[in-house]
């Protein structure tokens, strides 16, 4: 079977640890996917001006499922946007600041907003996932659409944190749903408004079936993704349950330029993929 589209997570997947990629490699193996007719997706949890930002060259071109699937964009122009009510942005806000306040990260459609206290010290590693991040008096001042909650982690007990969350009335009776990107954040999100939906709108938007998807991750936001598409993998850095729900999982990890790997497998026509692991084989 023919791949029509191939999606990417990126921190993690497609990025380094030091938020890189071999640019000049991807840019000659982009335009091989352009002339035979293969979409570049990227699919992630970041902002899409963050993401954007990796690929000045083509980003126009692109298409993008961002923050977690909320926001999806095609060549610039709107494909889908969800987002909370604001009553409902109130309540969690409330109910989230009374413990974890400096914590509480809101994404809206034009940027991310962030209490003026939360200290300094924070500011560094959320400026690297958050190209536009503003700090406001108030958060009850962000005057966008928030499609998505995010909690910066760092400073709490993981796991309390996660069970504290889950007695929240508006997880609890399914109107928001919890799930960890990785690197220490907590993002809550519209329910079924996750990578694989934004993927779905764009086969839709292509005629491409979902045997024709090649999707590829390390996280748990990346699962619906990775098992709807007919050619699932999960990088060898991926968590344990990505690994068990993929087709394939790859030797290599993000580190290794894992992901171009694969494109250059795609590009060879050695699907479906014989020389990487195939857990059912």
């Amino acid at each position: 079977m023919t791949v029509k589209i191939i999606a990417v997570d990126m921190d993690g997947t497609f990025l380094n640890e030091d938020k890189k990629y071999n640019k000049a490699r991807f840019l000659k193996q982009y335009q091989q996917l352009q002339q035979r007719g293969i979409h570049f997706v990227v699919a992630s949890g970041n902002q899409l001006s963050t993401l954007k930002n990796y690929f000045p060259e083509i980003a126009h071109q692109l298409a993008f499922i961002s923050e977690n699937g909320a926001y999806v964009v095609d060549a610039e122009q709107e494909v889908s946007f969800a987002h909370f009510s604001p009553s409902l942005v109130d309540h969690m806000r409330v109910a989230i600041a009374e413990r974890y306040a400096s914590a509480l990260i809101l994404c809206g459609k034009r940027g991310a907003y962030i209490d003026r206290a939360v200290p300094e010290q924070n500011l560094e590693k959320l400026n690297k996932y958050f190209k536009s991040l503003q700090q406001i008096p108030d958060l009850t001042q962000a005057q966008d659409q928030i499609c998505k909650v995010t909690l910066d982690t760092r400073q709490y007990d993981f796991s309390t944190l996660c069970d504290d969350l889950q007695q929240f009335e508006f997880i609890a009776n399914g109107s928001v749903k919890m799930v960890s990107s990785g690197f220490g954040f907590i993002d809550l999100i519209v329910p079924n408004r996750h990578k694989a939906y934004g993927l779905q709108l764009l086969q839709q938007r292509w005629s491409v079936s979902a045997d024709q998807v090649l999707a590829i991750g390390d996280n748990y936001n990346d699962l619906e993704m990775v098992k709807q598409s007919g050619y699932g993998f999960a990088v060898a850095n991926a968590v344990d349950e990505l690994k068990q729900a993929a087709n394939f999982v790859t030797e290599k990890n993000n580190q290794q330029e894992v992901v171009l790997d694969v494109i250059d497998q795609v590009l060879l026509g050695q699907v479906p993929f014989h020389s990487l692991h195939k857990k059912s084989a």
